[in-house]
C-alpha cells in the first residue's frame, strides 16, 4: 500500500546543459518522486537521485508543480520553447497520477506556453490525456514513448511487477496512432535486461508487435546499467528468483555478488552490447521499423541547427549501436544543436571548424546541407 507525502519544492523545471540526443528534450519535469510500478532494474533507485529507500511505496508528491512551472515559464527571459520530458525519475502516469493529476496540469501549462512535450511511460493512463496531447502536438510537437523491456508476460511481471502487461502497452501505442494524428508514438527497448529480454525471439516479438501497432519507432538503449543500491536491489531479486542467471551478470559486469555493496562495472561488456545492437538493427531493417524519433524543429534561428544536428546524431547513434567509434560525431551534433546563432552565419564566416568536434569532413557535410535547401527537409 503506497503512502503519499506532499512536499514543497523550490523549483520543478530541470534545464539541461545539453539537449538529450535520444529523446530530444532540453527540459525535464518530475511531478513525483518514487514510482509505484516498482521496476526492479530502475536506475532511479541509485543513490545519486536521493529518493526514498522504499521507492515504490513511499511516494513524494510535489505541491503545485503546475503553478511553479507556469511561473517559471512566464518569467523566463532566456528560455526558448523546447521539448520538456515528462518525466525521468518516475513514470508520470503511475498510480499517483490518477489521484493527483499533477502530470495533466503540467501539460496544460506546456500547452499554454506552446512548449513541446515528450511523455515516457508504461501506463495506459496516458490515454486519459490524449485530447491534450493532440493539441500540444498540433501547436508544436508531442511524442509518447512507451517502454517495453520484455515481451513475455511472466518476464515482464518479474521485472516490472506493478506495470501493465506488454500487450496492454502496445495497445496504448496503437490507440494513440489511431486517434491522435499529431502525436508521435513508439516503443522504448530501454534497457535490455541480459538473460531476460535479450533473446532474438524476445526482441523480434517486440519489434513485430510495435510494427503491428503502427509505432513510429523502436528506440534501443543497450544493456541495463548497474550502480550502487540500484544494482544491489536488482541482484537481490535476481538471486532470489532467477539464480541461474547470476553467473551471466558476474561475467558481463565483472563482480562477485555481495549483498552489502556493489563493486562491479557500470556498463556491460562492450562485446555484449555490440551483439545485441546488431540483432536489433537487423530486426528493424527486416520489419521496416525506424530506429529514431523525429525531433522537434523550432521556427526560429535554431531550425537549421537542429535539422543538421539530428542527421549527425542519428548517424552517431547507429555507430554506437554497432560498436564503432561514435563519440566525436556525437559531440559535434550536441555542440551544433547548442549554438546560439544560425549555423549558416557561422558557415558564411568560414568558422565551422571552430565548432568543437567539427572537422573537415563534417565541414563539407554541413556545407552541402546548407547549400541544398531540400536536403534539410524530411
Amino acid at each position: 500500500m503506497a503512502t503519499y507525502t506532499e512536499r514543497q519544492f523550490k523549483s520543478v523545471l530541470i534545464v539541461r546543459k545539453y539537449i538529450d540526443s535520444w529523446f530530444w528534450d532540453r527540459y525535464g519535469v518530475n511531478p513525483y518522486q518514487g514510482c509505484q510500478f516498482g521496476c526492479i532494474y530502475c536506475d532511479s533507485r541509485s543513490a545519486r537521485y536521493r529518493l526514498p529507500a522504499d521507492f515504490e511505496s513511499d511516494i513524494i508528491v510535489k505541491k503545485d508543480p503546475a503553478g511553479m512551472l507556469d511561473g517559471r515559464l512566464s518569467r523566463a527571459r532566456k528560455l526558448l520553447p523546447d521539448v520538456v520530458a515528462m518525466s525521468g525519475a518516475s513514470d508520470p502516469y503511475h498510480h499517483a497520477e490518477a489521484r493527483f493529476e499533477s502530470t495533466r496540469r503540467c501539460l496544460e501549462v506546456l500547452e499554454k506556453h506552446t512548449y513541446p512535450a515528450h511523455i515516457l511511460t508504461k501506463s495506459r493512463l496516458v490515454l486519459r490525456d490524449l485530447d491534450l496531447l493532440e493539441r500540444i502536438g498540433r501547436k508544436s510537437w508531442c511524442c509518447v514513448s512507451v517502454t517495453i523491456t520484455a515481451f513475455d508476460a511472466d518476464t515482464a511481471r518479474f521485472l516490472e511487477p506493478r506495470s501493465p502487461l506488454p500487450r496492454t502497452r502496445l495497445n496504448v501505442v496503437g490507440t494513440i496512432k489511431e486517434k491522435a494524428s499529431n502525436v508521435q508514438a513508439g516503443v522504448l527497448l530501454i534497457p535490455v535486461v541480459p538473460g531476460l529480454g535479450d533473446s532474438y525471439e524476445e526482441m523480434e516479438a517486440l519489434v513485430r508487435g510495435a510494427k503491428e501497432a503502427g509505432a513510429d519507432y523502436v528506440l534501443f538503449g543497450g544493456a541495463m546499467t548497474m550502480r550502487d543500491q540500484q544494482a544491489l536491489w536488482f541482484l537481490k531479486h535476481l538471486a532470489e528468483n532467477r539464480p541461474e542467471l547470476m553467473g551471466l551478470y558476474e561475467e558481463l559486469y565483472g563482480f562477485t555478488y555481495d549483498q552489502s555493496s556493489y563493486g562491479g562495472a557500470y556498463m556491460a561488456k562492450e562485446s555484449y552490447n555490440k551483439d545485441i545492437g546488431s540483432k536489433f538493427l537487423a530486426l528493424c531493417e527486416e520489419y521496416g521499423m525506424p530506429l529514431r524519433i523525429r525531433r522537434f524543429i523550432p521556427d526560429d534561428y535554431r531550425a537549421e541547427n537542429y535539422r543538421i544536428a539530428e542527421k549527425i546524431l542519428n548517424q552517431a547513434y547507429r555507430l554506437m549501436v554497432t560498436g564503432e567509434a561514435w563519440k566525436s560525431l556525437h559531440w559535434a551534433g550536441m555542440n551544433i544543436q547548442n549554438l546560439r546563432e544560425p549555423i549558416a552565419e557561422i558557415a558564411q564566416r568560414g568558422e565551422l571548424g571552430k565548432i568543437r568536434n567539427v572537422g573537415p569532413a563534417l565541414e563539407d557535410f554541413i556545407g552541402h546541407e546548407l547549400d541544398d535547401p531540400g536536403s534539410n527537409r524530411r
